[in-house]
Order: structure tokens, then sequence, then C-alpha cells
């Protein structure tokens, strides 16, 4: 088999050219996926390797990830016909109008003499515009906490640091037995149907009320959206969906959902109205959880956190959940346009 990285012949943009080179931002090329991806996927080694290729195109197609959505920054001279890929983008575009940004890690000292954000500032701005146009609300990027300067570039382009999220796990006892769900009086415990929609948009609703769980998007995003977001994480499963009531007022969310060849259950979301709040209801709920992993055949349960939301960081310590790895969490309003480029750049 031809060796992937036969594909890429890096040379540099700026030689011999007696023009400054002219920044286009654009979708890939077929031929020009392969060095894209060694660029999104690298680490402090360098380029991503073949096998990191193939690893990531395996689990692209699990995920429906189309590699063909990538963006790329490129330079062009006189002296030559073809392209330089300065800097390349991911984008994943989901339901809820929402899109993940998957970008490189390993940010340069300078790009075409310039700071990186300059250069990556306008491939932003052509890949945000593009893809509002096309009804996507919000665009994130979930950069690791050590990556100081390359948050720092992505805030210069218009993005806010929403949260450094906590990645937690837990593998379940083998024998753990069925939680003993004895509800308070007044209280029932629900499965998502369609005449439960409305319901389950007033609980997740009401449970943002002084939420300290990314406090930064509330208001932001229509709870519709947020509906089909967590519908589309892993496979919707609505027995897995619980509404949690009391005198058929919404109290209490928990969505869980298969991870697609995995073993892994997400806890995609637990939440309690204010008026639920310190009565033990969120520690019954997430003995449910743990209990449901063992019934869906799965070896542990998953979820991410705020870091700054102590009461759930303590639920989910005390119930044995261990930190497993953090990100920090940006986000970009793409309703609210920059008014000025980050480069004068050719967007085609």
């Amino acid at each position: 088999m031809q060796r992937l990285s036969n594909f890429f012949r890096p040379r540099d943009p700026l030689a011999r050219s007696p023009q400054p080179p002219a920044l286009i931002c654009r979708p890939v090329l077929r031929q020009e996926i392969e060095p894209s991806l060694r660029m999104i996927l690298d680490n402090e080694s360098g380029p991503a390797s073949d096998e990191m290729i193939l690893e990531f195109l395996a689990l692209a197609v699990q995920r429906n990830i189309d590699v063909n959505q990538i963006w790329i920054a490129t330079v062009a001279d006189a002296a030559s016909p073809a392209e330089t890929i300065l800097w390349a983008l991911l984008p994943v575009v989901s339901p809820g109008r929402t899109m993940l940004l998957f970008t490189p890690s390993q940010l340069p000292a300078t790009i075409l003499d310039q700071p990186p954000q300059m250069v990556i500032g306008t491939l932003c701005d052509a890949i945000c515009q593009h893809w509002a146009a096309r009804g996507v609300h919000l665009a994130q990027l979930l950069i690791d906490p050590q990556h100081t300067q390359l948050r720092d570039a992505y805030v210069a382009c218009g993005f806010d640091v929403l949260a450094d999220l906590l990645y937690l796990s837990r593998s379940p006892a083998e024998s753990s037995p069925p939680p003993p769900i004895s509800l308070p009086k007044d209280m029932e415990l629900l499965n998502y149907c369609p005449a439960r929609h409305g319901l389950f948009a007033s609980a997740i609703a009401g449970s943002y009320q002084q939420s300290l769980d990314c406090p930064g998007l509330n208001g932001r995003r229509d709870i519709e959206d947020v509906l089909a977001g967590h519908r589309a994480t892993g496979q919707f499963d609505p027995s897995l969906w619980y509404v949690l009531t009391e005198r058929s007022e919404p109290r209490g969310v928990l969505i869980l959902s298969p991870t697609p060849y995995s073993d892994s259950l997400e806890l995609v979301y637990l939440g309690l109205t204010p008026e639920a709040r310190g009565r033990g209801l969120g520690a019954m709920l997430l003995e449910l959880a743990l209990w449901q992993v063992r019934r869906a055949g799965k070896r542990q349960i998953s979820l991410a956190v705020d870091s700054r939301n102590v009461p759930a960081l303590k639920l989910y310590y005390r119930h044995g959940l261990k930190r497993i790895a953090s990100r920090t969490a940006l986000i970009r309003d793409l309703r609210m346009q920059r008014t000025e480029p980050a480069v004068s750049a050719a967007v085609r």
C-alpha cells in the first residue's frame, strides 16, 4: 500500500517569492485531506502518523464525521501554482445548530511572519460565515488546558472561554443491585415519549436556573436545539431518558446514551430545578444511572462536568467517579459576526 505520507510535500511558502503570498481560505480538496489531517491530529512529536490518521478515519466512519468538510488556510505565489497549507480545521455540524471544530494542538510562533491568530482568525471567520449562512448558531472548540497560547489565539479570533470541563468515568461493580427507587410522596419518574416532550423541555429549562454547569450557555440556545443535541448524542434510547416530576411539575432530568462501538454509557445530562436541590434527588438519579450501565451490558459510565460545579463534583466523586481527562471549552456565537477580518484574504 502506498504510504499515506507520500501525498504531502511541504515547501517554504515565502521562498524566492517576489510578491507577498496571498492567503486563501477554502474547503479542502481530496488530495489535501491527508496532509490536513496530519496537521489537525498533531501532537508534541509533530504531525500525526499514518496509524493515527487511520484510527481517526475509522472513528470518523463510526461517528459520521465527514473529513471532506475540512477547511484550510493556504498561500500561493506567482512562482508556483501549488499552495501550502498553513492551518486546517475540521467542522463537525450537529443537530441543535452547533458545530465542533477539530483544531491542531501545536501553535507555531509565527505564520507568514505574523502572529498565528491572524491566519487562524481569517480561517475561523470564513468557516463561521459559511455555516452561519446555513443555520448554525454556535461554534465550539475543546483544547487541552495546558495549551494556553492556542487558547489565547482563539480568544483573539472571537471565541469565549466557556468552561474547563472535567471528564469523569467509573466502572460499576459486577453485582450492582437494582437501585432502591423510593420516590418521595407526589413524585414520579417517567420515561421519554413524544407526548412528554414538552415536559422534558420544561424540566431542562428549569434546571438551568442558578445552574453552575456552563452558565455561559444560558440564553444562547433554544431549548428545542438543546433537546436535539442531546438526542443526537450517542444512540437515542427513550428508555434511558427520565424526567422527575412532583405533583405533575418538572423537577429534574436524567439523560443517558449508549456510546456507539464502545463499552460505555454516557451520562449526557443530569439536572435539577432549584426546588429539587438539596433533597438527595441527584444522588438517587445518579444511582439509577450507575445501575443502567450494568443493565445495558456496558462496562463504564462517563460524563463531562464544569470544573466550577462543586456540588456536582462532590456528588460524582462520592459515587466513585474518577477524573480521566480535562479540556477547555470555547464557544463563538455565529449570530454575532465580527466587524473586522483578522487579515485580508481571498475566500472561495
